[in-house]
């Protein structure tokens, strides 16, 4: 299994498979399949540490199209999504784009090593699933070819696992195409990008805040009171409770009303973004265009 994966188990026949502090997947198994819930960067590969949790056959489930959940997707023969992430998933992601991404993966890791002597002495936040690793060998050859053909997800869709089930919920905001996935029975939400416990990417060209704002409206409304635990695929903190679900989406109304003032600073990759700032997490909107 590689060292660049953190695998943990989050309940009976559930997994998180990590790239910590990077992309959470998690593999979902019933008594006939399993499903993968994204497929992180393709750095590494994920299908070898999913051979090693499950026999069963896997569908790889892409929450959306964006380059960072789909990069394993070429080890797998089955691959679902909404309709509108197939255009993404079918092509390659540009190496500039991964190019970025390595080198604020890189540095990253050195601000992990910078604090990991203090960590383990004062504060012991670090967990072995949650310490960020090395890059794995070969990392400057990293590419991301176009994945295989996606079967087409619908809203309220239910995927039998045998003997457990996941619904699909279309939760479009962070991008159009975005979806959930609801293990109703086990009171569970694997939440892609539309719950961060970090920035909540909401400034890009294809995030619309109005519906943002309204899913996570919706989604409080729908299921907050039935789920127990969401899994957000970003961030070291990769399990929260329906609480988080509900402070987002009362922070979402008041950034999309206009009624949150946010501040001039930057995302992770150091582009510019107006941050809303909550305490635990953060809402990113684009800056203001100064001609207007």
């Amino acid at each position: 299994m590689s060292d660049w994966f953190a695998v943990e188990e989050i309940g009976p026949g559930a997994w998180l498979v990590a790239e910590p502090g990077h992309v959470n997947c998690f593999l979902v198994a019933g008594t006939d399949r399993a499903v993968l819930v994204d497929t992180g960067l393709g750095i590494a590969d994920v299908a070898a540490v999913v051979r090693r949790l499950t026999d069963r056959p896997v569908l790889a489930v892409n929450t959306h199209g964006h380059s960072d959940h789909r990069g394993g997707n070429r080890s797998f023969a089955d691959v679902a999504a909404h309709p509108a992430a197939a255009a993404a998933l079918t092509s390659a992601v540009p190496p500039a784009d991964l190019a970025a991404y390595l080198a604020v993966a890189r540095e990253q890791l050195a601000a992990y090593d910078a604090i990991r002597a203090i960590d383990d002495r004062f504060f012991h936040l670090f967990a072995a699933a949650t310490r960020p690793r090395p890059l794995p060998p070969g990392a400057d050859g990293w590419v991301v070819p176009p994945g295989p053909a996606p079967a087409a997800l619908a809203d309220r869709e239910r995927i039998d696992l045998g003997g457990r089930a996941l619904t699909v919920l279309f939760t479009p905001g962070h991008s159009p195409d975005s979806i959930c996935l609801l293990d109703e029975a086990h009171g569970l939400l694997f939440a892609g990008d539309t719950l961060i416990t970090g920035d909540f990417w909401a400034h890009t060209p294809d995030t619309d805040i109005g519906r943002f704002a309204a899913t996570l409206r919706w989604l409080d409304d729908e299921i907050g009171g039935s789920v127990s635990s969401i899994f957000p695929a970003h961030t070291l903190r990769y399990r929260v409770g329906p609480a988080f679900l509900r402070r987002a989406a009362a922070a979402f109304a008041d950034v999309a009303a206009g009624r949150c003032a946010g501040v001039p600073g930057a995302d992770l990759l150091r582009r510019p973004a107006l941050r809303h700032d909550f305490g635990d997490f953060t809402i990113l909107r684009p800056m203001p265009d100064p001609g207007r």
